[in-house]
């Protein structure tokens, strides 16, 4: 897996930002996933997201069911153990977590608006620095998305800013996640149980924060399951379902899995990035081969919700 230093799509030179972007765009279409350094994300500000996680997690379950996602419209809010289907041949994921998105006045359906993905997040009770070190952290993951998303254009021969106008009221989710201890170092000539199930992700660009545990696996076009070693400082970079259909399958949203082994806690915080909610998702003129029905970015995001949760 390429690790690639983004800086220059921050503030270099045309060259330097077509460089990076080349790089970006070999990594989309051969694997789907890249690594990048050079994000210019405040380590202070993962860290004390890091911290807070910790925090809500260790809170009761009554605690954490009282912001539960099931009371929210808009799919924000706290799921509790084996609450998320990943891979229907294991049923719910053995892993806890807590989703918000951008925080805008409920939308009437109809005219544009999207009910489902317009409205306040839930916040749990007495925990101000969850709220303010989340909502931070989200808006500088938008940030850095957007960065990525010149990089993408570039690497389509597109306006570099082709990507932006799309992007600037997303239907982005930032969510932690707690995968609970488990007893023993799974056998490493056996299958490890599984944290998480083989997925794609739905949407246009994963950027995921991995804690020192590991257990990330990425699945290559051999069929062989790639590990995803932790790296200080860098985030794992993926692209979606939604971003394939745009690109007519020319990047690739590839399969991924988390397996347990480590006999403690792990911790991650991926973060999710869509379109605005009207934006059409059909493939961009001269790319790719593979055809796909044209659809909206809100409602491909509603429907793989509706499903996502046990």
């Amino acid at each position: 897996m390429p690790m690639i230093d983004v800086s220059a799509l921050r503030g270099g030179g045309g060259d330097e930002k077509a460089a990076c972007a080349g790089l970006i765009g070999d990594a989309c279409r051969r694997a789907g996933f890249f690594q990048i350094t050079g994000h210019g994300v405040d380590q202070a500000l993962l860290d004390g997201v890091h911290d807070v996680a910790k925090d809500f997690f260790a809170l009761p379950t009554a605690d954490k069911m009282a912001v539960a996602l099931t009371k929210s419209p808009q799919y924000r809010g706290y799921f509790p153990l084996k609450g998320e289907v990943t891979d229907t041949a294991f049923g719910g994921d053995p892993k806890e977590g807590f989703d918000i998105s951008l925080e805008l006045p409920v939308q009437a359906a109809g005219a544009g608006g999207w009910p489902k993905l317009r409205g306040p997040n839930q916040w749990p009770d007495g925990m101000p620095e969850f709220r303010q070190r989340l909502t931070d952290y989200h808006g500088a993951l938008c940030d850095l998305g957007r960065s990525l998303s010149r990089g993408f254009a570039l690497a389509l021969d597109l306006p570099e800013d082709f990507f932006l106008s799309k992007l600037d009221a997303p239907t982005a989710i930032l969510r932690i996640l707690h995968y609970p201890p488990v007893e023993t170092v799974a056998d490493p000539t056996s299958l490890p149980p599984h944290g998480c199930g083989a997925h794609t992700d739905y949407g246009y660009l994963t950027i995921l924060a991995q804690d020192g545990s590991g257990g990330l696996q990425v699945q290559n076009l051999a069929g062989a399951w790639i590990d995803v070693p932790p790296t200080p400082g860098a985030y794992v970079c993926n692209i979606g379902e939604m971003m394939a259909r745009w690109t007519g399958d020319e990047f690739r949203a590839t399969s991924h899995r988390v397996v347990r082994v480590s006999p403690g806690s792990r911790y991650s915080i991926p973060f999710f990035l869509h379109p605005n909610p009207d934006v059409l998702i059909e493939p961009l003129p001269s790319r790719g081969a593979v055809a796909f029905e044209p659809t909206t970015s809100g409602a491909y995001l509603l429907r793989r919700l509706e499903g996502a949760y046990a």
